[in-house]
């Protein structure tokens, strides 16, 4: 739970400073990050899933060969930075909804949303493989929630 709370912290900053600091609208955000996805959907798609595949796969090959550390290691950082990702885009959908009516989700959202969930999980369960002791539970179902509830909020519940 205390990651969430630094993600969110993290995605406050940078909302904060892109807004009110660089003064940059929300338009032209929301405008930058929809074609950042759309240029490069298949780039992330492809990265997603030769990632994950090689994470788990490089996990049990070095934990057979005892080099268990270099996989934990990749691991734990790519968590984290996947976390972040989707804690981050689950708060930009709900940002962007609420100011602009935009939804983040049906301009690819969801295939990057799915690309950033898909390394998520590889790591954590790359993380089992080394390290049976690992809190799967704990670092996956807050962050889970998290997008349950943006999307929730997004799609089912109308601007008044």
């Amino acid at each position: 739970m205390g990651g969430l709370i630094k993600d969110f912290a993290l995605t406050a900053l940078i909302i904060i400073l892109n807004h009110w600091v660089y003064g940059i609208e929300d338009t032209i955000a929301y405008g930058f990050i929809v074609t950042f996805i759309t240029r490069n959907h298949l780039a992330i798609l492809a990265v997603a899933f030769l990632g994950s595949f090689a994470l788990v796969l490089s996990a049990a090959l070095f934990e057979n060969l005892g080099l268990y550390q270099i996989t934990h290691v990749l691991s734990r950082v790519l968590a984290r930075v996947t976390r972040f990702l989707v804690t981050f885009l689950a708060v930009l959908n709900m940002i962007f909804y609420a100011a602009l009516g935009n939804n983040l989700m049906h301009d690819k959202g969801y295939q990057a949303l799915f690309a950033v969930a898909l390394l998520l999980g590889a790591s954590c369960w790359a993380l089992r493989i080394v390290d049976f002791n690992y809190p799967l539970k704990n670092k996956t179902v807050p962050v889970g929630i998290l997008v349950l509830v943006s999307i929730v909020v997004v799609e089912f519940i109308r601007p008044l």
